[in-house]
């Protein structure tokens, strides 16, 4: 007599997955074309043909605890070849999508993020808070003299403000990358083949800067010119925030440079800032524009045009602030700079629980998975994933 095996299956994980981006996935029979078309699959164990199978049999607990939808990059190869439209792609994205509402701490974050009406329900939250500390700071008389941002809230108040935001992130991060990683080592535990960890994480940041694995994919290789714009875009904003920081405190303390923000419009580091915002713009624009006309991207949710959106306004008010400052419109250049407060806060706060939160799930993912040796093979058994034990015949 055979084994018998018992799969639990989650019928509501299966609609989630479809609502989430995975909407063909029923229309998968298992042909395994994804798996010969992928660029990324380690020998051995390959992907996505076992994650459509868990998808459809509603498999959550191993798919929650799988490394290889972070081992994917959406290149699109697979939806490209698959014969029956089945979107393995947009499968592999959604499931990392609800991954990270099912780790992040706390998660109901993660939830709101997903959708419009509880996004504008966390963008309250800034909006409050920013607008009642500068109505308690704020200079009585804004419309007269020059107009200066921290007449109307205060650097220090601005770091009060965001230094926590910045580290509730860190911290709710930390403790979602560790229920991730915890997940990974019991479906993954660490074998001969793996990287020692420092190793790991130098090959992995370095694949990272160079997006080595974009360049793995065949039809949707140009994206990769749009996610480096992006991506260093965004370090180039990072570095001028920084920047911007030491100059501010340095002068303040220690009168390092004999002059404070805001900077001229030729200063080094604003020609930093708004270089990198223009690049950021640029690699926005692209990827919007291949998600929207590009029949090989596949589906695109709220999830992931929220990330893209918020940051493009973060840019645009950025941007718009500073010139209509030098130009002198009152009040407009105030509410712009609050409506660019807010959305900063926005991106900061929710990072780990957003789309952005790929950035760092990914990372620790990509680690993993070399110091575990899944990077070259791990082989996986389904019907060893989705066995338990049964009663014995009496």
């Amino acid at each position: 007599m055979s084994d018998r095996v018992l799969v639990n299956a989650d019928l509501k994980f299966v609609q989630d997955v479809m609502k989430a981006g995975g909407g063909d996935l029923n229309k998968c029979y298992q042909c395994s074309t994804c798996t010969v078309a992928c660029p990324l699959t380690p020998e051995g164990a390959p992907f996505p043909r076992k994650e459509m199978i868990s998808a459809q049999w509603g498999i959550k607990d191993k798919l929650i605890k799988n490394m290889d939808p972070w081992l994917c990059f959406h290149c699109n190869d697979c939806q490209d070849q698959c014969p029956r439209g089945a979107k393995p792609g947009d499968v592999m994205a959604a499931i990392r999508n609800m991954v990270i509402a099912e780790i992040s701490v706390p998660s109901f974050i993660s939830k709101a993020t997903a959708s419009l009406s509880g996004s504008i329900g966390l963008l309250l939250i800034p909006m409050i808070i920013i607008a009642a500390v500068i109505f308690a700071v704020k200079e009585p008389n804004l419309a007269e003299g020059q107009i200066i941002f921290s007449r109307m809230l205060p650097v220090t108040f601005i770091d009060l403000i965001f230094v926590p935001t910045a580290l509730f992130a860190l911290f709710t991060g930390f403790l979602s990358i560790k229920k991730l990683i915890g997940g990974l080592k019991e479906a993954y535990p660490p074998g001969p083949d793996g990287e020692p960890l420092g190793e790991a994480l130098i090959n992995v940041l370095k694949d990272i800067m160079t997006h080595k694995d974009f360049k793995e994919c065949g039809i949707n290789a140009p994206r990769n010119i749009a996610h480096m714009a992006l991506f260093y875009g965004m370090i180039g904003l990072a570095i001028t925030t920084a920047c911007v920081v030491v100059i501010h405190y340095g002068n303040l303390f220690f009168g390092w440079f004999g002059y404070d923000t805001p900077l001229p419009f030729f200063h080094p580091v604003k020609l930093l800032g708004n270089i990198s915002a223009l690049a950021a713009v640029t690699g926005i624009f692209l990827i919007a524009g291949r998600r929207m006309t590009s029949d090989i991207i596949g589906n695109t949710v709220f999830f992931e045009w929220m990330l893209i959106t918020d940051i493009l306004l973060i840019i645009v008010t950025g941007i718009l602030a500073q010139v209509i400052r030098v130009a002198g419109i009152y009040p407009l250049a105030y509410i712009v700079y609050y409506c660019h407060l807010v959305f900063v806060f926005f991106l900061f706060a929710y990072a780990p629980h957003s789309k952005m939160g790929h950035m760092f799930y990914r990372t620790a993912a990509l680690v993993y998975s070399r110091y575990s040796g899944r990077s070259k093979s791990v082989g996986v058994n389904l019907l060893e994933m989705t066995k338990q034990e049964l009663p014995e015949k009496t």
